[in-house]
């Protein structure tokens, strides 16, 4: 455990006993939920029966975890998050039919991951109330996404790649690929390790 005076100099200490004592509780709620994974302060988690957490996850304070109503009956999980993937403060991941997030993901602050678009239905006066239209998305491992992204229904983003700061996602993006703007577009590719 940590020593008096690390939770005191250490947010991230605090985060990780947190972290701990709400565990048991989150394995009970959860599809799946890994060893040593931190969901800390959530605006909220809805649908948590649809959620699979790997292992080591890391999902800080604000973060909205939404598998809608309409996914509630497909085969769990809905929302596959692997292992050590970091999810800054202020994040939406919300999925109607599918989201996927490899291992080693990085999801910095104030991004979304969302699967689905409302429709626009003549004589409704409210999107909440019309069809969904959805399409998976997902993230391959080792990828870094930049804070203030929209990640849209249909991304396809490959493995070790870069989504710049800003940047809206629909679509794919090739392994090793650097991508930014709106749209997000490829500007670059990175060297295979």
């Amino acid at each position: 455990m940590y020593a008096p005076r690390t939770l005191l100099e250490e947010p991230i200490a605090r985060v990780a006993v947190r972290g701990k004592l709400l565990a048991p509780w989150r394995r009970r709620r959860f599809h799946a939920f890994g060893a040593d994974s931190v969901v800390h302060k959530p605006i909220a988690i809805y649908g948590p029966w649809q959620m699979a957490l790997g292992e080591r996850v890391l999902i800080l304070h604000g973060a909205w975890l939404s598998v809608e109503k309409v996914a509630w009956e497909r085969p769990a999980p809905v929302v596959r998050i692997g292992n050590r993937v970091g999810i800054r403060p202020y994040c939406t991941i919300s999925a109607a039919e599918s989201i996927t997030i490899e291992d080693d993901v990085i999801l910095s602050a104030y991004s979304t991951v969302i699967d689905c678009d409302h429709t626009i239905v003549p004589g409704v006066p409210n999107v909440l109330q019309t069809p969904l239209e959805t399409t998976p998305v997902h993230i391959g491992a080792g990828t870094w996404i930049g804070e203030r992204c929209s990640i849209l229904r249909g991304a396809r983003i490959g493995k070790g790649c870069i989504i710049g700061a800003g940047s809206v996602v629909r679509g794919q993006i090739p392994d090793h690929s650097v991508a930014v703007g709106v749209p997000a577009r490829v500007v670059k590719q990175l060297p295979q390790s």
